[in-house]
């Protein structure tokens, strides 16, 4: 099972006022990357009339130890992953090239980013699904556990409460 004292410890400083969104979701993904042994994390929301695109708000790569943002993706692009998005409300690829919902992102994400799985859960409020938080594994494939999945709904559950806050 996965510590979530840190997750605890960042909810803190955001509801005492001492992180801005910024600071808030650049410390959550290098945290869930240490937590969950994984090479990447990241935090997607939905944009769009339709929400019918994923922009990255925060992405930490623990390769280079750099922070990223603005990549987005298109739902005209990726049907069959927003498709399982909006219906299983979690990918879980453990051979990410090959999984039906996220193959398609091969030639422009998995393949140049050497990327091998992911696991997405979606983050909700009030029922709608307004992002996603995404942990992705570069040196191999990685076989996702219950455990896992269950630590990154956690961290969904948290980034849906600090969505509140930020209004």
């Amino acid at each position: 099972m996965h510590d979530t004292n840190l997750l605890k410890n960042l909810f803190g400083l955001l509801s005492e006022g001492k992180l801005d969104r910024s600071k808030f979701f650049s410390m959550l993904a290098r945290a869930v990357v240490q937590e969950m042994g994984a090479s990447r994390a990241s935090f997607w929301f939905f944009q769009g009339a339709l929400q019918d695109s994923l922009v990255c708000e925060s992405l930490y790569d623990v390769s280079d130890g750099q922070w990223s943002s603005g990549i987005a993706l298109s739902e005209d692009d990726f049907p069959d992953y927003f498709a399982a998005l909006r219906e299983l409300k979690l990918v879980m690829a453990t051979d990410a090239r090959h999984q039906a919902a996220t193959a398609a992102f091969n030639e422009s994400y998995l393949e140049p980013l050497n990327i091998y799985s992911l696991l997405d859960v979606t983050v909700e409020v009030g029922g709608s699904q307004l992002g996603v938080v995404r942990c992705e594994q570069t040196v191999g494939t990685r076989e996702w556990s219950q455990a896992d999945m269950q630590y990154l709904q956690q961290v969904a559950a948290m980034v849906g409460l600090a969505l509140k806050k930020f209004g």
